[in-house]
C-alpha cells in the first residue's frame, strides 16, 4: 500500500525537549543547586608543591643482586608500587618527618593541633599518585598557604626514602648474627666429620674416597666363589662315583680300570688259569678214553673239579681284595674333596665378612664426605649472604628521588567562575539529553517512526491528534490523504473491502473508520461501514433493525441489515453488529458471501474489526476480508504490542497489510508539522506567516505555558 512521508519519523532532541521541558528544567535546577556548594568549596585557589621519586623494577645494587629483591612479574611490580605509595603516608614515616622538619625550623602543624591530629591531617591532604606508563610516582601537597609547602613535601620524602632504604633488607644485623652462628656450627660439624673419615681411611688403607673407587675384596671374593664351586663339583663327582661303586660293585669308566679288567690282567691268576686249562685238557683226554666205570675216571674227574674250584676261589679272593682297594681309594678321594670344599667355604665366608666390613666403612666414609661437601656448600652460601648483607644494604635499592619539591609561587585551581560556568554547562547538557533519554526509554509509540520500526513497514497514513480548530483542519486533510490511498488501491484492482484493526482495545479504529467513510462519501464514493467488532458490540450504534450477527445467524437478509445512521450531523451507511452474536462471529461462509455482495453494490466497504491481540474473531475476519490496516494510536499502544501484531499478521499472511498511526501529537512533528499545518490552513508560505523568529516564538510559547501553570497553581 502507498507510503506517504510522515513527519516525526525519528526522535529529535528539540522535540523531546518540548515534550519534557518541565522535567528538564527541574533536573537542571536541582543539579545547579546541588553543585553550588561544590563550586564554593572546590573553586578556591591553592598552592601545590610536588616531588617525584622513581621505583625501579630491578634492585639498584652495589655488587650483586638477590632473588629476594627481584620483582618477578609486572603485576608484582604494580603491587610493589602500590605498597610504596601507601608507605609514604604511614604514621611512623610522617612522625619521623615531623620531627625532622621541626628540627629544621619548619612546623607544618596549625595552632592548638596535636601531633596526632597534624599527622592525620597530612595523611588526608598529601597525595601520592603513580604516573601512568612510567616508573615515577608523584608526592604532592595542596594548601591554601604558600609558605613552607615545598619543605613539608621534601621532609616527608626524606623520611620516606630513609625508611624505605632501611626496610629493603629488613633486620640485616639480626640476620647477620644468625648467619654467623650458623657458620660456626657448620665449622664444628665439618671438623667432626673429617675426624671420623680419617679414622675410616686408616682402617681401609685409603687416602681418597670417590664414587669410582673399587672394593679390593671384590676380585678375591669372585676367586673364592669360583674355587668353592669347583670343590663342590669335585665333591659331588666323588660322592657319585662312590655311590655307583657301592651299588654295582664296579668302578665307572671315569675312575680308571674296572675290577674285572684288573682280575683278567693279573699275571698270577693268568698263570694259574693257564695251568688249570692245560691240566683240564690232559684230564679230559684221559677221561675221554675211559668208561664211566673205569677206576681212573673218577680220580681224573675229581682232580678236574678241584683245580677248577681252586681257580675260582683264587679269582673270588682277588676280586674281593680289588673291590676293597677300589672302595678305600674312592672313599679317600671323597674325603679329600669334602675337606677342600669345607676349606673353600670357610675362606669364602672370611672374605665375605671382610668385604662387608670394607663396604660398610667405605659407605660411611662416602656419607661423611657428602656431609662435609654439603656443609662446605652451605658455608659458602652463608659467606655470600654475609657479604651481601654487608654491602648491598647500603645500596640505593629500588627507590630514589628524582625531583625534589620546588617552592610554590603561582596559585592554581579552576576558580569559582569557571567552575560555575562548567556546572551550568553540565546542567544544560543534562537538560538537553534527559528528554531524549526519556523518549528512548519510553516503550509507547510516540511518533510514526516508532510504529514503522516495530511493524517493519512504512505507514500508509497518519492522523494528527485533534485538540483545536487548527489540528481539526490538519486531521481532515490527512484523512483525505488516507482516503486517496484507498481509492488508489481500489483502482489498482485490489479488493473493495478494507479491514481496520488495532493491536489493543481502544485504538481509535471505530472513529477513524467513520471519519474515513464520511471523507470518501464527500469524494463521491458509495461507502458501507460494517461493524464487526465483537468486543464492543454493547457500544455499537443503536439502529432499529437486524445487524451483522443476525445476518450470519440466518435471521435476516443482506439488504435487511443495511441502515442509515446519523453520526455528528453526518449520514453514514452502516451494518451494525446486532444483538444475536453474543459468542462472536459465526458462519464465515455467509460473511464472505455478504462481503462479495456488498462489494458489488458499494464502491468501498470498510470493516471495523476487533483488536487483533485480545480477540480471536480478528484473525477470522482478517482472513475473510483479505486486506487490513493496523491502526496504532500514538501515546497509547506499546511498541511490543505492535511487534506482536506484526507477528500475528505474518502468521495469517493476508493479501495486503497497511499501517496507520492515529492521534499523533503536534509537538512530535516539530517545525515541519507546524509549517505543514500553517500552510494547510492559510494556503501561504510558512516563512511569510511567521512574523517573529523561531526562538522568540518558542520563548513566547514557554511564557504562555508558564502563565497557565501559575494560574492553575
Amino acid at each position: 500500500m502507498d507510503n506517504p512521508q510522515a513527519p516525526g519519523r525519528g526522535l529529535r532532541p528539540l522535540l523531546s525537549l518540548q515534550r519534557h521541558y518541565r522535567i528538564s528544567f527541574l533536573v537542571a535546577l536541582v543539579v545547579v543547586l546541588a553543585g553550588l556548594p561544590l563550586v564554593w568549596v572546590k573553586g578556591r585557589s591553592h598552592y601545590v608543591a610536588e616531588a617525584v621519586f622513581q621505583v625501579s623494577p630491578n634492585f639498584q645494587k652495589n655488587v650483586s643482586a638477590d632473588k629476594e629483591l627481584e620483582l618477578q612479574s609486572n603485576s608484582q611490580y604494580r603491587e610493589f608500587v602500590n605498597h610504596l605509595s601507601r608507605s609514604a603516608l604511614r604514621y611512623d614515616v610522617l612522625q619521623r618527618a615531623l620531627a625532622k622538619m621541626r628540627a629544621g625550623g619548619v612546623n607544618p602543624c596549625v595552632a592548638a593541633e596535636t601531633d596526632r591530629k597534624c599527622i592525620e591531617r597530612l595523611q588526608r591532604e598529601v597525595y601520592v599518585i603513580a604516573i601512568a606508563d612510567t616508573y615515577m610516582v608523584r608526592v604532592g601537597l595542596k594548601s591554601e598557604r604558600r609558605a613552607a609547602v615545598d619543605k613539608i613535601v621534601n621532609g616527608i620524602m626524606d623520611a620516606f626514602l630513609n625508611t624505605t632504604r632501611s626496610e629493603q633488607i629488613f633486620g640485616s644485623d639480626d640476620r647477620a648474627r644468625v648467619l654467623d652462628e650458623r657458620s660456626q656450627a657448620l665449622h664444628t660439624e665439618i671438623a667432626g666429620f673429617a675426624e671420623q673419615r680419617s679414622q675410616l681411611a686408616a682402617r681401609l688403607g685409603l687416602t681418597t674416597f670417590g664414587e669410582n673407587t673399587a672394593n679390593p675384596y671384590d676380585a678375591m671374593l669372585a676367586q673364592a666363589r669360583e674355587k668353592l664351586t669347583l670343590a663342590t663339583i669335585d665333591r659331588s663327582q666323588a660322592q657319585a662315583t662312590l655311590a655307583a661303586f657301592v651299588a654295582y660293585q664296579e668302578t665307572p669308566t671315569s675312575a680308571g680300570r674296572s675290577v674285572l679288567e684288573m682280575r683278567l690282567q693279573d699275571t698270577g691268576l693268568q698263570a694259574l688259569r693257564n695251568e688249570v686249562v692245560k691240566r683240564s685238557e690232559e684230564l679230559g683226554r684221559t677221561m675221554a678214553g675211559l668208561e664211566d666205570r673205569h677206576p681212573a675216571r673218577a680220580p681224573a674227574a675229581t682232580e678236574k673239579d678241584e683245580i677248577n674250584q681252586r681257580l675260582q676261589s683264587r679269582e673270588s679272593a682277588f676280586e674281593k681284595s680289588a673291590q676293597q682297594n677300589v672302595r678305600a681309594r674312592l672313599t679317600a678321594s671323597l674325603a679329600q674333596t669334602q675337606q677342600v670344599e669345607k676349606e673353600a667355604r670357610e675362606r669364602l665366608r672370611e672374605i665375605e665378612g671382610q668385604a662387608t666390613t670394607f663396604a660398610t666403612n667405605f659407605r660411611e666414609a662416602m656419607r661423611l664426605t657428602g656431609e662435609i661437601r654439603k656443609r662446605e656448600q652451605e658455608l659458602d652460601d652463608l659467606r655470600n649472604r654475609l657479604n651481601f648483607l654487608g654491602t648491598e644494604r647500603n645500596a640505593i635499592g629500588f627507590v630514589r628521588l628524582i625531583t625534589p619539591a620546588l617552592p610554590a609561587e603561582t596559585p592554581q585551581g579552576l576558580g569559582k567562575l569557571r567552575l560555575l560556568l562548567a556546572l551550568l554547562g553540565g546542567a544544560g547538557l543534562l537538560a538537553l539529553a534527559l528528554p531524549t533519554v526519556i523518549d528512548l526509554l519510553d516503550r509507547r509509540v510516540v511518533v510514526a517512526g516508532d510504529a514503522e520500526r516495530a511493524m517493519g513497514i512504512a505507514a500508509a497514513g497518519w492522523i494528527v491528534r485533534v485538540d483545536g480548530a487548527a489540528t481539526r483542519l490538519l486531521a481532515a486533510d490527512q484523512t483525505r490523504r488516507l482516503a486517496s490511498t484507498l481509492l488508489r488501491q481500489r483502482a489498482r484492482g485490489a479488493r473493495q473491502a478494507f479491514g481496520f484493526t488495532s493491536a489493543r482495545v481502544g485504538g481509535g479504529t471505530t472513529a477513524l473508520v467513520r471519519e474515513l467513510a464520511h471523507t470518501l462519501g464527500q469524494l463521491g464514493s458509495r461507502v458501507l461501514i460494517v461493524d464487526a467488532n465483537s468486543l464492543s458490540h454493547a457500544t455499537s450504534p443503536q439502529v432499529d433493525g437486524p445487524g451483522l450477527s443476525e445476518l450470519l445467524a440466518g435471521q435476516a437478509g443482506l439488504d435487511d441489515v443495511v441502515h442509515e445512521y446519523r453520526h455528528e450531523g453526518r449520514t453514514l451507511t452502516l451494518v451494525p453488529f446486532g444483538a444475536a452474536g453474543q459468542d462472536g462471529i459465526e458462519r464465515l461462509d455467509r460473511l464472505r458471501d455478504a462481503l462479495a455482495h456488498w462489494s458489488q453494490a458499494w464502491d468501498i466497504v470498510l470493516v471495523d474489526i476487533p483488536p487483533l491481540l485480545p480477540s480471536a474473531d480478528a484473525e477470522l475476519l482478517i482472513d475473510a476480508v483479505g486486506q487490513v490496516f493496523l491502526v496504532a494510536e500514538a501515546g497509547a499502544v506499546a511498541k511490543r504490542d505492535v511487534a506482536r501484531a506484526r507477528a500475528a499478521l505474518q502468521r495469517l499472511d493476508p493479501e495486503a497489510v497497511g499501517l496507520i498511526v492515529n492521534k499523533v501529537a503536534m509537538e512530535t512533528g516539530g517545525a515541519d508539522l507546524q509549517a505543514q499545518m500553517v500552510e494547510t490552513i492559510t494556503g501561504g508560505r510558512f516563512e511569510r506567516f511567521m512574523s517573529l523568529p523561531w526562538l522568540r516564538v518558542q520563548w513566547e510559547v514557554l511564557r504562555m505555558r508558564w502563565g497557565k501553570l501559575r494560574v492553575r497553581g
